[in-house]
């Protein structure tokens, strides 16, 4: 059966191009058919002028909500005449709410659509708020990072140090997150963690999903260290999910961003959204161009037949990474209880490495001395795209909820590598490898959710998911042939693979509310069934596996202000393709890399303790936990040849950390508030491989602080600083470094028009520095990517552009 879905998939892939824009085209015709055939029944009209000089204003904002749950049914804007005319769909009470950014609120009540069919609020006067205009006040930090039973949310708009940038430098300044010098990101020092994107996984990695994400176009982050059973129970480290920004407000709204920085950085990107009545339609595009210079230092030993073998190298790389996307997405509420929605996205990712390097290479006892140099080109990247659709009823009792959602992702790789070595700049090439990878792979995700509450205080969710996915891999090596001057290929070092996945899963999660306590209890059960085919090694790798993912959350309220949360969740951390590829890559002249077909799963087991206590202008958050991961997975490295080192994928053991979070915001004035995050674990590895004891521990802990104070009425400034401690690895350990990051950013033109700018690493202190050793060699390395570097973004807001407010509730889960 999967056989034949995935030839199907295939012939889906090859007319992706003519599907997307026939798909474009054709919700395109639905966006303007279905506002025909929706129109509201009712009509809430009135004008908006200034009481002090009578005015009319425009772009002033109107918000209807239900008298009975005080939810937001509609809302709009008013014209260049100060006008407005916002459709109701339904009879009922209704109350409004009309402001203006300089302006006091003002609400309305009485509004009941029944047998009229308008209502008009007449001519509106909004009074100038001269406290707001006068005062300088600082947007609290209360509004930066949210904290909820399951989750941190983190408000991007606060991030002023990351604009301009990716979610990778969004991340950088989050709590439990760390992000290393070549954008590699961990959380809660764990690289394995799940990604989300509007609550659906990507088609790219992890980290290579947050690198195409434009800051600009994100609304909210959610770190969940501790997800559910009702969660993909996937990564160590827990779960990211990324909101992007859409708007909800009737009739045409926008966002326009640019950015450009160091070394030829640049990038820009648009959202548009058009709203009438029941349907928005959102579409939007965005390019990046990001570049940045490291300078690069080694010193490797090998000790190899009785003689070791010295290679010190320097020099610099540059890195390049980019790509363009074009997303879109439509909403119809078919009726106030029935809500569709579908999205679609599809880019070019890529990332271009260089490398420069002088070798001088020597030996003993034989006393040798070479001096080289290499050059070298690394290129990954190539087309992806995916599709969802969603569909949510809602029940007439609140929290009765049944949901399906279906997710298709399409990703081509190609991965290319060169290194040539000569014996001195500029000199002739006299050895020289080449590595070509091209790979499809499909990815289909479906899953059905149901919430039914009870006995007032009590619920019960329950679903099903089921997820599939296949990747092939045809690897081809050339080396370079010195009498003809060229790459030639060699087939006994070229491979072809393919990996064939799928698992269907159930859950169960029975939650509830007495008095102050409160409590979810539930269990997810999954099927794994793996398949390895290395064509080229005619061998087959097959794993057929039940698992069972149990998690519990505790709360309690001991005051209003004060509140504390236990969890307990299970996670697995399933091997990636190329952890499994039972060959030997060449990856250059002086590496090599080999996965394990019998790679087990790491399991993971994960306790929290966290409370919460807030005071007028404090909040305080602590959180400890403690994280067990069995069958470990570790990239081991080892001699291959001389002067070549091999990284292999092992089960090395188990790992442990035990820590403490702490979080503290504090507003000191109205102008200047301050944010303080500290993490401390203790982390220990227990294990061995190749009867190599790998046992270490060590005590590891990072530090951020920052600071935000406002000047006048539209300046801001943030300064963070950074630091991460030294800490063990399997086979060695890596030094501590410390960074800083300013940013300024102001608002014009009654806040539609933003500009900002930001330096990284103002006091260029970011050297990552790192040792790995066992009895077969020893290896230092050194990067510091050139500093500091400097941004500039420019923001404008049209027609009054506001984010989409999210109405799940915070244990939705996805």
């Amino acid at each position: 059966m999967f056989k034949q879905l995935f030839t199907t998939l295939q012939g889906f892939a090859g007319d992706m191009n003519r599907f997307l824009l026939f798909f474009l085209f054709c919700f395109s015709l639905t966006l303007v058919k279905a506002s025909d055939y929706l129109p509201g029944k009712y009509k809430l009209t009135g004008k908006v002028v200034n009481k002090k000089d009578g005015k009319k204003i425009e772009y002033a904002t109107i918000r209807l909500y239900n008298v009975s749950d005080s939810s937001m049914v509609t809302g709009g804007v008013t014209d260049s005449l100060g006008q407005f005319s916002i459709s109701v769909d339904k009879k009922g009470n209704y109350y409004a709410l009309v402001n203006f950014l300089g302006f006091k609120e003002l609400a309305f009540s009485g509004i009941t659509f029944e047998n009229s069919k308008t209502h008009d609020l007449g001519t509106i006067e909004l009074a100038p708020d001269e406290e707001l205009l006068e005062e300088v006040v600082v947007e609290s930090a209360y509004n930066n990072v949210d904290y909820q039973l399951d989750k941190k949310v983190v408000n991007v708009d606060q991030q002023l140090t990351a604009g301009g940038g990716t979610a990778v430098e969004v991340l950088e300044n989050i709590p439990s997150i760390q992000v290393d010098i070549e954008g590699n990101v961990s959380l809660r020092g764990s690289t394995g963690f799940l990604v989300l994107i509007n609550g659906k996984p990507s088609v790219l990695d992890p980290t290579d999903a947050l690198r195409q994400i434009p800051a600009s176009s994100i609304q909210k982050i959610e770190v969940i260290t501790n997800p559910s059973s009702k969660y993909i129970p996937d990564g160590v480290g827990g779960i990211i999910n990324i909101i992007l920004k859409k708007s909800r407000i009737n009739g045409f709204s926008g966002n326009i961003n640019a950015n450009a920085g160091s070394f030829g950085t640049y990038g820009a990107d648009v959202l548009f959204n058009y709203k009438k009545d029941k349907v928005s339609f959102t579409f939007g595009g965005e390019y990046n161009d990001r570049k940045s210079i490291t300078d690069n230092r080694d010193n490797r030993e090998t000790y190899f037949n009785d003689t070791t073998l010295f290679q010190d190298s320097e020099g610099f790389g540059t890195r390049n990474r980019g790509g363009g996307s074009g997303r879109f997405g439509l909403d119809i509420d078919f009726t106030e209880n029935d809500l569709f929605s579908i999205e679609g996205k599809v880019g070019i990712w890529r990332m271009e490495r260089s490398m420069n390097q002088t070798y001088s290479t020597y030996s003993y006892p034989i006393d040798t001395n070479l001096n080289e140099y290499v050059t070298g080109l690394s290129r990954f990247g190539g087309l992806y795209g995916n599709a969802s659709l969603n569909y949510i009823h809602k029940f007439k009792q609140k929290g009765h909820e049944l949901s399906l959602q279906g997710t298709y992702g399409y990703r081509n790789n190609k991965e290319f590598n060169e290194s040539f070595l000569y014996p001195f700049i500029n000199g002739p090439v006299y050895q020289g490898s080449r590595l070509d990878e091209v790979g499809p792979s499909h990815r289909l995700d479906s899953r059905i959710d149901y919430s039914l509450p009870f006995a007032k205080y009590f619920g019960m969710d329950l679903g099903a998911q089921f997820r599939y996915n296949y990747s092939a891999d045809d690897i081809a090596i050339a080396e370079y042939d010195t009498t003809i001057n060229q790459m030639v290929d060699d087939p006994s070092k070229s491979n072809e693979i393919s990996y064939t996945r799928y698992i269907p899963g159930v859950y169960l999660i029975f939650k509830g509310e007495i008095k102050n306590f409160g409590f979810q209890a539930g269990l997810r059960a999954e099927y794994t069934n793996r398949e390895v085919n290395s064509i080229t090694l005619d061998s087959i790798t097959k794993i057929e596996r039940f698992d069972f993912f149990p998690s519990v959350h505790l709360s309690y309220k001991f005051k209003k202000d004060f509140q504390m949360m236990a969890s307990y969740t299970r996670r697995i951390n399933r091997p990636r393709g190329w952890n499994l590829e039972p060959f030997v890559t060449w990856t250059d002249l002086f590496n090599v890399r080999q996965g394990n077909p019998d790679l087990l799963p790491e399991y993971i087991d994960a306790f929290e303790l966290n409370m919460i206590k807030t005071w007028k202008k404090v909040r305080f958050s602590l959180e400890s936990y403690y994280r067990i991961t069995n069958n470990m997975t570790q990239r081991i490295q080892s001699v291959y040849d001389e002067g070549v080192i091999l990284s292999r994928f092992e089960n090395v053991g188990r790992d442990h950390s035990l820590g403490v979070e702490a979080m503290l915001n504090w507003t000191i004035f109205k102008w200047w508030e301050i944010s303080l995050n500290a993490n401390g674990f203790f982390y220990k590895i227990e294990g061995e491989v190749n009867d190599i004891n790998l046992d270490n521990e060590s005590f590891n802990w990072n530090a951020r602080i920052s600071t935000t104070f406002k000047v006048g009425k539209f300046l801001r400034f943030q300064l963070d600083g950074n630091y991460t401690s030294a800490g063990v690895t399997p086979q060695g350990r890596t030094e501590d470094y410390f960074v800083v990051n300013l940013g300024i950013r102001s608002e014009f033109l009654k806040k539609t028009l933003t500009i900002g700018a930001q330096i990284r690493d103002l006091f260029a202190t970011g050297i990552r520095e790192s040792i790995a050793e066992d009895i077969t060699f020893r290896n230092y390395r050194y990067r510091f990517n050139r500093a500091p570097q400097f941004s500039l973004n420019i923001s404008y807001r049209f027609n009054n552009f506001k984010q989409k407010r999210n109405k799940r509730t915070e244990d939705d889960g996805y």
